[in-house]
């Protein structure tokens, strides 16, 4: 049976290690916009971070000794919501969940937040393999710091 190690990171050198993981895969190559008529694959991914981004800052002393984490994971979230931002054409009108219409800011148990993390990377790679250039980039680089968080911040 395979155990992962904890790495000790600080809030720091997590949030950098994702921000230059989306800096990277921004860096290598051109954003193309989906086909015309074609759902964006990145849509849920970018509907996902915005909504880990939002709920996961809301953790509090009811989290325990993963408060930190999941804040820290939360700034993470919130630079993959600004990159993904950057690639996805929303469908007309739908700017995301805006204050009025989104959930009361909740942070989920921790058992929860690893099942989304893990989704989401499966979601995130899945994208990647349907993608290309800075697309594909952005969801490998997403579904990569998903994993991370899970294994490192949550372990």
């Amino acid at each position: 049976m395979h155990h992962s190690v904890p790495v000790d990171l600080s809030r720091r050198q997590f949030i950098a290690a994702a921000a230059v993981a989306a800096g990277l895969a921004v860096a290598g190559g051109c954003a193309l916009p989906a086909g015309i008529g074609d759902p964006d694959t990145l849509i849920g991914l970018l509907d996902a971070a915005e909504r880990d981004a939002r709920e996961l800052a809301a953790a509090d002393a009811s989290h325990g000794e993963w408060a930190g984490a999941l804040r820290r994971i939360a700034d993470a979230r919130k630079i993959h919501a600004q990159q993904l931002a950057d690639l996805v054409e929303r469908p007309d009108g739908d700017q995301g969940l805006t204050p009025s219409s989104a959930p009361p800011l909740v942070c989920p148990p921790v058992e929860e937040v690893r099942a989304r993390l893990r989704a989401d990377a499966a979601g995130a790679a899945e994208a990647a393999a349907a993608s290309e250039g800075a697309r594909a980039e952005i969801a490998g680089a997403v579904s990569a710091a998903c994993i991370a968080a899970v294994e490192v911040e949550l372990a």
